[in-house]
């Protein structure tokens, strides 16, 4: 496993090196490779990145309520509650600007 890994790694770096220096066609088949691996993944990638942002979206929807439920029990909500609150809640709206 750690093997694959490695090798894995190695490859990567050799992928790197090859990008950076300018060696005429190798360089040109390595993008062209590139290019066609990536074709056809890019809707597969938004659905991804989409359902990810959704579910930390849903994490801090949840959290601001549960907050708000905790402060009205008691009456009153501390001073961290009120930090995490508006903390959730920026980190709430910035991620739905984008939905």
């Amino acid at each position: 496993m750690i093997q694959l890994l490695f090798l894995v790694l190695f490859a990567e770096g050799v992928l790197a090196f090859l990008l950076l220096v300018k060696i005429g066609p190798l360089r040109e088949l390595v993008i062209k490779s590139l290019d066609q691996l990536k074709t056809g993944k890019g809707p597969a990638t938004v659905k991804t990145i989409a359902g990810t942002m959704s579910v930390i979206l849903l994490s801090s929807l949840m959290s601001i309520v549960k907050i708000q439920n905790k402060g009205a029990k008691l009456g009153t909500m501390s001073p961290m509650d009120q930090v995490l609150w508006r903390t959730h809640l920026l980190e709430a709206s910035l991620m739905a600007i984008w939905f």
